[in-house]
């Protein structure tokens, strides 16, 4: 691991010429430049070269939310997790963000105040790529606040109104603005659940107890699933399955 650039505020970022990339973009030009290399993006992975890899690497170059269908023991968490070696090594944030901003593109309401107030001043923090990983193991009891958010009620206790944003606690997804997150055993998630995350994926709302907060979320979402747990257990719903832009299936080696 190198270490993190020295720059500490968004005026020395802007004078180094840094440019913010969105997430798909980045992962798209990582990935064109290992294979120009002749470097291996996915080490450690066998028995998948002329069949799930082209089809992961063509959605991932055409910038799309992929769900891996396959029985266990298949190497799917390994591949999603491989994912994180696509990204920048470091990139900045804001400092003490809670969602993990880009300098140039606060998008909640305390970013966007301090960015205002501080102007070049804002100060920033670097965070290395396999900081920009989430994973969650979908369970039955997986709540719609463990993975878009809740309110919190010592904020509202501290005087806030239940409509300000700021008493919102945010969960896994919008906590992975910018980087990749990872749900293994989607069919697992109660339908209300996956219902839930509709939005997110598709017009970047987030809707908590009937209240919308949009924001411009930039996240690539990637799950797994066993087809046998479609009976079993539960099912991937039609809307939330015509989301993912790329069903691939896995196979042993």
């Amino acid at each position: 691991m190198s270490e993190a650039p020295g720059i500490r505020t968004v005026g020395d970022l802007r004078e180094s010429g840094h440019r913010d990339k969105h997430l798909r973009e980045e992962i798209r030009d990582n990935l064109l430049a290992m294979l120009r290399a002749g470097s291996d993006p996915w080490p450690g992975l066998h028995g998948f070269e002329a069949t799930v890899i082209p089809q992961v690497e063509r959605a991932l170059l055409a910038g799309h939310d992929i769900v891996l269908l396959g029985e266990r023991g298949q190497g799917k968490t390994r591949l999603l997790r491989s994912l994180v070696g696509l990204l920048d090594e470091w990139s900045p944030v804001i400092e003490g963000s809670e969602l993990g901003e880009h300098p140039y593109h606060p998008i909640t309401h305390e970013s966007r105040r301090r960015a205002t107030e501080l102007g070049d001043r804002l100060p920033v923090v670097w965070r290395h790529r396999s900081e920009r990983y989430a994973e969650k193991l979908a369970t039955p009891d997986t709540s719609v606040g463990d993975l878009i958010g809740d309110v919190d009620p010592m904020r509202v206790a501290e005087g806030r109104r239940l409509g300000d944003p700021e008493t919102i606690h945010f969960g896994l997804i919008p906590r992975s603005h910018r980087g990749i997150v990872a749900i293994n055993e989607l069919p697992d998630l109660a339908e209300r659940i996956q219902v839930a995350m509709l939005n997110v994926m598709e017009e970047r709302d987030i809707q908590i107890r009937g209240y919308v907060l949009r924001l411009p979320l930039d996240v690539l979402v990637v799950a797994s699933a066993n087809p046998e747990d479609y009976t079993n257990r539960g099912r991937i719903i039609t809307p939330l399955k015509d989301r993912f832009g790329a069903e691939i299936r896995t196979h042993y080696p």
